[in-house]
């Protein structure tokens, strides 16, 4: 499948990932200058009849549970929206942009220093992300980013539980994971 040449504002430059719940694209905000990510849902789910409806729901609580949360260890949401039917997330464009999973094989593992280092630092965006009612619910070494030096950010809040304040329970919105 190609991509599109622009959303919303943004233009498309190219693929960056695919997922489970879309595919990231490298983009530009022609505003601002500067690069961005958009990650746009995955069409042929957004036209299921059966489950299209909670699939753009649950794209968008992505967008709206992240874009709560401003803490330098979580990806930031930059825009949402839709473009002639197509859905997309803009956020910040995480520099290196791999994930970790390249370091969870024996042969690339990273030394037990950095290896503790990230994890107090996402323990300190999980624990932030906590106190603002946000529940990530689906950590793991994929859904975080890691950019050139190792500096490490929570991606992929799509299943994310929220708790409101003003909600006597809490509130699930997301039903998929990988």
């Amino acid at each position: 499948m190609s991509f599109p040449e622009k959303l919303g504002k943004y233009d498309v430059l190219g693929e960056i990932d695919r997922g489970s719940m879309g595919t990231v694209y490298l983009g530009h905000d022609p505003y601002t200058d500067r690069g961005v990510a958009i990650k746009v849902a995955h069409t042929e789910s957004l036209e299921n009849e059966e489950s299209g409806d909670q699939y753009k729901k649950m794209f968008f609580n992505e967008a709206h549970t992240a874009g709560s949360l401003n803490h330098p260890n979580i990806v930031g949401i930059v825009d949402a929206g839709t473009d002639q039917d197509v859905c997309y997330i803009v956020m910040e464009l995480v520099k290196g942009g791999g994930t970790l999973k390249p370091y969870c094989t024996p042969e690339n593992l990273l030394p037990i220093e950095k290896v503790v280092e990230i994890i107090f630092k996402c323990a300190k965006a999980l624990d932030y992300a906590h106190k603002q009612g946000v529940v990530h619910r689906d950590i793991k070494p994929s859904n975080i980013l890691a950019e050139v030096n190792l500096e490490v950010k929570i991606a992929d809040f799509s299943i994310a539980h929220m708790n409101r304040a003003d909600d006597t329970a809490t509130q699930q919105i997301g039903l998929m994971g990988s």
